[in-house]
């Protein structure tokens, strides 16, 4: 499900400091997209104790649950901006959390998940790259501290199919705040260049301007016209379009980077695009947003599942 469409949103919680960046910003996108419900989500790792510590304490886990979820409600109710017709609802769940969070994202139709992405805060973010490998919907990434701004948001692009559903759901969201898009690309030279005659710098300038011709063609075929966006393309010799983007993300000082979740890579990583995981990777500070077409990942989760 695009962007434009999003109700049902997921905001992972970990009972740290960083839960308040996510409430905080979560709040923005009840504003923005008159969200249907808000579902905050805790995993608490399951403890196995002895069989005979259970049997001397059988009440020894009871409590937890509740003490987690009055803690998580107290922090919502101060934080939380509840806005008329939109609810929420806190979910504590025991277990493994990759498994939790793709087993209730699918439960409760969820179309972004929301993560927090932590900077100096402890924590590895290994669970944040997990989720998103397997996860069925978009997933959202806010750094620590980020307050919430849309003006410039950047779009990396390689002009495929699943490109444009970006750059989809980066058009709904300038219709509702009227953000800047830079329509992103990094482009390559062959390496067989010399069979044509031409020197490196030659064809590096063939290549670029092919890219600015694929990407205006790109941009009208998906219904905008050619000065509606702006436009970047740097020479990515190094096979990472993903460091180059954030080279660019950084210096244009953008507020929001977006992606989509498959490119030309196939279904690398399960539903996880080669690119999209190196950015994932990369510390920033900037918050990223890998777009994904729920449906057709449900669809083939469902088909694995039958094999």
């Amino acid at each position: 499900m695009p962007l434009y469409e999003l109700k049902r949103v997921m905001v992972g919680l970990d009972l740290t400091e960083m839960d308040d960046h996510l409430i905080a910003y979560v709040n923005h996108l009840v504003d923005l997209f008159d969200l249907d419900v808000v579902y905050f989500l805790h995993v608490a790792k399951q403890l196995k104790l002895p069989d005979r510590i259970r049997r001397k304490y059988p009440d020894i886990m009871a409590p937890i649950d509740e003490s987690i979820e009055n803690e998580i409600r107290k922090k919502i109710e101060e934080k939380f901006v509840n806005r008329q017709g939109t609810e929420y609802k806190i979910e504590i769940k025991e277990g493994d959390a990759i498994e939790e969070i793709l087993h209730w994202t699918g439960i409760k139709h969820v179309d972004l998940i929301l993560m927090g992405r932590k900077l100096d805060l402890e924590g590895s973010g290994t669970l944040a790259l997990k989720v998103a490998r397997v996860a069925h919907c978009s997933i959202l990434f806010v750094p620590e501290g980020r307050k919430f701004n849309l003006e410039k948001i950047l779009v990396s692009v390689d002009f495929s199919k699943t490109s444009a559903l970006a750059l989809e759901a980066a058009v709904r969201l300038n219709k509702r705040t009227a953000v800047q898009i830079v329509l992103h690309n990094a482009y390559e030279v062959p390496s067989g260049y010399h069979f044509t005659g031409k020197s490196f710098e030659e064809f590096k300038n063939i290549m670029k301007q092919n890219a600015q011709e694929d990407a205006y063609e790109f941009v009208e075929k998906n219904g905008l016209q050619k000065d509606d966006v702006m436009y970047s393309f740097t020479f990515d010799d190094e096979e990472d379009p993903g460091e180059r983007a954030y080279e660019v993300a950084k210096e244009m000082n953008v507020d929001l980077m977006m992606i989509a979740s498959r490119g030309r890579t196939g279904l690398a990583s399960l539903l996880l695009g080669s690119v999209a995981e190196k950015m994932i990777r990369y510390d920033s500070e900037i918050p990223l947003l890998i777009v994904k077409d729920r449906k057709e990942n449900l669809g083939f989760f469902q088909a694995l599942l039958r094999l």
